[in-house]
């Protein structure tokens, strides 16, 4: 019986994260057997995709790798290196972890996201995009309406990939990235809520996290949502009456002890911070509502005292 290319994948069984614990460890093992089996990228691309890319890469990536397997596996052939190296889902592959690997994460994907994106194209024929910007030039507006005159049609249900993350990654490539959003250049704000003394703040985003809903194939539900990073006044403080007498050198404000040098400047889930941490940011993310397009979802934050 011939060696298919799962058969020479599944020979790579180890004890552990050989690359990186940064990864699952079947994600970490196979590309630790591709790497030596056809090569495209080293243990050092792969330990820099790991520490920039975020929750959503790293899912693509291992949705990627899985769908790899099944390659050369249907019927009596057998494992051909060459051919598998030099297939079209091999270099998007290789070519998506590389670009995670040196540019940093999704702000810096906008521009090669049709390329780099194994669905993309699926949604989207790529000489159809320049058309849809030019429209979106004409307009003055990323109009979703647009896009049913170039075959980009969704569906009604309640996540659609067209509408949820189609849609967003085309209108942020438009854009010219994140920054250039209505939530990014919207003002700062001021809140007495949750008993605070015209507390001011701003959230502004830094990237938009998203995966295609495959539920009815694979089980995975799709996602869209904005990382966000949350500034805060430093000198922010409850609207208490405080007797000078009992203020002593110790005394800080009170945002300053909700949100400890530990928990402040670093990107990461809700799972990091404290319930009343999560609380306050929810709160400010609601008050910027109006501003947010596309997503009514954050999954990251940064908290930023300035």
């Amino acid at each position: 019986m011939s060696v298919t290319f799962k058969d020479v994948l599944l020979e790579g069984s180890y004890k552990g994260n050989v690359i990186t614990g940064d990864l699952p460890k079947q994600l970490d093992n196979t590309l630790f057997t591709l790497i030596h089996i056809l090569g495209g990228f080293n243990t050092s691309d792969v330990i820099n995709f790991a520490s920039n890319a975020n929750h959503r890469e790293k899912k693509l990536l291992s949705k990627m790798v899985d769908d790899l397997r099944l390659y050369d596996n249907v019927g009596t052939r057998g494992f051909d290196k060459e051919s598998i190296k030099n297939s079209p889902r091999y270099r998007a592959l290789t070519i998506f972890l590389k670009t995670i690997a040196d540019t940093g994460g999704a702000n810096s994907l906008m521009e090669q996201i049709s390329t780099t994106d194994p669905y993309f194209s699926d949604y989207v024929k790529p000489e159809y995009k320049k058309l849809i910007f030019k429209q979106w030039d004409k307009l003055g507006k990323a109009d979703y309406n647009v896009l049913k005159y170039f075959d980009v049609v969704g569906e009604d249900k309640a996540f659609d990939n067209v509408a949820d993350v189609v849609y967003p990654i085309l209108a942020l490539e438009w854009l010219g990235g994140v920054e250039n959003t209505d939530f990014a250049q919207a003002p700062w704000m001021e809140t007495s809520e949750m008993g605070f003394n015209k507390l001011k703040f701003k959230v502004e985003p830094v990237g938009f996290d998203y995966m295609y809903d495959e539920s009815d194939n694979f089980g995975e539900r799709g996602y869209s949502c904005w990382d966000i990073r949350v500034l805060i006044d430093k000198d922010g403080d409850l609207g208490l009456p405080i007797n000078p007498e009992f203020i002593d050198n110790d005394y800080s404000p009170f945002i300053q002890d909700l949100f400890p040098q530990n928990s402040r400047d670093k990107l990461t889930s809700h799972r990091s911070y404290t319930e009343d941490q999560y609380e306050l940011i929810e709160m400010l993310w609601e008050e910027y509502e109006v501003y947010r397009h596309w997503s009514h979802s954050f999954c990251r934050f940064e908290v930023v005292l300035v």
